[in-house]
């Protein structure tokens, strides 16, 4: 059986389409069984700005136990997986950033907001 999942109630999320990073709510979660919410599940969020809607798996997602801004930002690699309001750090940058959306394409990639930097695609799990 799987171990239950509760995904962060508020999100930093690049909206695709605002535009933008804006802070998003949780709506509502959709077990793929119809009966366990775990991390295979489908959660779905709205936008607080233009209200439109956008579904995200549980293993894209940080789970809100960690989301406590005590989380340390985590060294980028290629190689590594990264979730979605997770904090990494970019040496070539020399700063940390926030993933703020996933992209499942060949390769996948996550779309990270830094400070001075500003958004940048970066891949992972190569």
């Amino acid at each position: 059986m799987s171990a239950p999942f509760m995904p962060a109630e508020t999100l930093e999320v690049f909206c695709r389409f605002c535009g933008k990073i804006t802070p998003n709510q949780l709506e509502r979660s959709i077990a793929g069984n119809g009966r366990t919410i775990d991390k295979n599940a489908t959660f779905e969020y709205y936008c607080t700005k233009c209200f439109k809607t956008a579904c995200f798996s549980g293993n894209d997602l940080l789970e809100q136990a960690r989301t406590d801004g005590k989380d340390e930002a985590r060294d980028y690699s290629p190689h590594d997986h990264f979730l979605i309001g997770e904090r990494l750090f970019h040496k070539k940058f020399k700063e940390s950033g926030l993933v703020v959306s996933k992209d499942s394409g060949t390769p996948s990639s996550v779309l990270v907001s830094f400070e001075k930097a500003g958004l940048k695609k970066l891949v992972q799990d190569i």
